[in-house]
């Protein structure tokens, strides 16, 4: 990528923060079990967690004991080796990022599980990169997701073929979760069944939906908008849902298999 690129990526996105998800470690090329830190003459295989142009969190594993041993290393330098599988090249490539310790701390509730703040020193031009064309995807994808709010797709066996889809949801209703099944599916709604013994739902609270798909299983943040309660006591509910890059490239690449299969016809 030529600087002044990297420079204009690095300027637009250097105050954006990415979760790292399934879909994001999957659309980033970050390979599994491959991110390092090197700590004096130490290496700590990580998880990364979070990103950004400035600075990192990253998990590891720790003992007790090593929480507190290398808390002697906060503010101090170290390195980051992140192995990155691009979609344009055959082989894997090592990003090496010089970066000072902010801080190790237990996560909440998880002893032997840590967070680790990282800041970069500086960012490598490789990692704008890729984090800049990864913020630039979220970015097309939630024009996608406002595009495609209107059109939603009828839940049968061929659309749940193209989408990959495998046939249930587990909706998280004021501490219950029931499984639903959906029968329409949009970027911004679903609507779906709540069988008898679920929970009475209520226009206007908060739920969130868990979808599973062959791809990804993912939960969705959103408001209930409808409900009807029918004859035989199961529930027809409508759902508003937040932005999800992982159901939005779902169903565009299902829009793209729609129109070529419509084209051949």
């Amino acid at each position: 990528m030529a600087q002044a690129n990297t420079q204009t990526i690095y300027a637009q996105y250097m105050d954006s923060e990415v979760s790292i998800t399934t879909f994001a470690t999957s659309r980033m090329g970050i390979l599994t079990g491959q991110t390092v830190l090197h700590i004096d003459t130490y290496n700590i295989i990580c998880v990364p967690y979070r990103f950004s142009m400035k600075n990192a969190t990253m998990m590891a594993s720790f003992s007790r004991e090593e929480f507190m041993f290398f808390q002697k290393y906060l503010n101090g330098m170290s390195g980051l080796t992140i192995k990155i599988q691009p979609t344009t090249s055959p082989q894997p490539i090592k990003v090496f990022a010089r970066c000072i310790i902010k801080s190790i701390a237990p996560a909440k509730g998880r002893d032997t599980i840590g967070f680790i703040a990282l800041e970069w020193k500086p960012c490598p031009p490789d990692f704008i990169s890729i984090i800049g064309d990864y913020q630039m995807l979220l970015d097309r994808l939630k024009t996608e997701y406002e595009d495609f709010k209107p059109h939603k797709i009828m839940i049968n066996p061929e659309s749940i073929k193209y989408l990959g889809y495998n046939n249930f949801a587990d909706l998280s209703y004021e501490g219950v979760t029931t499984r639903v099944a959906v029968f329409l599916m949009a970027t911004g709604s679903l609507n779906f069944l709540v069988p008898l013994h679920g929970p009475a739902l209520e226009s206007g609270k908060e739920a969130q939906i868990k979808l599973f798909f062959k791809s990804y299983q993912f939960s969705i943040n959103g408001k209930i908008t409808e409900t009807l309660k029918l004859p035989n006591g199961a529930q027809k509910v409508a759902m508003e849902l937040s932005f999800s890059a992982e159901l939005t490239d779902i169903i565009e690449k299902f829009r793209f298999a729609e129109q070529i299969n419509i084209k051949k016809l």
